[in-house]
């Protein structure tokens, strides 16, 4: 009875523990199940996750490139603008430059034309220079006082002869119509810039300018025409002369120039040509700039 009993429990005890086994298996397998699912579906959230990470970093790549292109883009357009900005500056810099400079020349030519020009200030002490000066200008006053008188018998023999001369032995119309355009100045007046300044006074310059008649014929001495004077006529020898000396001025106005010419002989010459200042305003090509639209793109 012992045995049996002792065989029925250790039957019932191994039905209860094959049964117990069974159902641990069993929720064992299905916690396993479970964590096999949630293990897949974190799997696949991370791939859907990975999969999204790419695509957004696809995007911020695409849109990087977008935005260095459009970078490069603003860049290069700063640059052009800085430069036309520099251009504009140095434009509006080149203008005022050549404003404030015809308003000086203008000053100056106001200044020059108001002011009565005056003779310098007499040093107390004497120096070299001056010394020089003045025996250059003693030196000097016998030969322009022969200019002067050639200048004058010159003239007066044109006069003398244009007045008795034939209309029909004209040989030269141009030349003669040019000598009577020299013998009225003041009826038709000529451009004298490009003229030699006449010599001023030789107590007040250190150097001597020569006149321009005299570069003619350098190291001629100044001779002194004769004058034709109211006698007889042996051979029409007086008409004769008269006839030369306006050949020989005719000459000496085709070298020198009828204008230069006609300066020295009435003695018109203006003086200070030096330090002229010319007005350029009227040749003035400087761009005109708007200075709104300048001031619209400085800023």
């Amino acid at each position: 009875m012992v045995l049996r009993g002792l065989v029925a429990a250790a039957a019932a005890a191994a039905v209860t523990g094959a049964y117990l086994m069974r159902s641990w298996d069993r929720e064992a397998g299905r916690r396993v199940a479970e964590l096999k699912r949630a293990r897949a579906g974190d799997e696949w959230r991370a791939e859907e996750r990975v999969a999204e990470l790419e695509s957004d970093l696809e995007e911020a790549r695409e849109l990087r490139t977008r935005l260095e292109t459009k970078l490069r883009r603003k860049r290069v357009e700063l640059a052009n603008l800085r430069g036309e900005h520099a251009a504009l500056l140095r434009r509006y810099a080149n203008a005022e430059t050549g404003r404030a400079s015809a308003l000086e020349g203008r000053r100056r030519l106001a200044l020059e034309a108001g002011a009565p020009r005056e003779l310098p200030a007499a040093r107390s002490t004497p120096t070299p220079a001056a010394y020089l000066r003045a025996a250059q200008a003693l030196e000097d006053l016998p030969r322009n006082r022969a200019l002067q008188e050639a200048r004058r018998n010159a003239e007066e023999a044109r006069k003398r002869d244009l007045a008795e001369r034939d209309p029909k032995t004209e040989e030269r119309p141009g030349r003669h119509t040019a000598a009577e355009d020299d013998a009225s100045p003041a009826r038709q007046p000529r451009p004298t810039t490009a003229l030699p300044a006449s010599r001023p006074s030789a107590a007040l310059l250190p150097a001597r300018p020569v006149p321009a008649a005299s570069t003619v014929a350098p190291g001629a001495a100044p001779r002194r025409q004769q004058v034709p004077q109211g006698s007889f006529d042996f051979f029409g020898t007086q008409k004769t002369r008269t006839a030369i000396e306006s050949v020989q001025n005719e000459d000496l106005a085709d070298v020198v120039g009828e204008e230069a010419l006609a300066a020295h002989r009435t003695g018109t010459a203006e003086n200070g040509a030096v330090g002229k200042v010319i007005d350029l305003t009227a040749h003035d090509e400087t761009e005109q700039m708007d200075m709104v639209e300048l001031r619209t793109a400085i800023s």
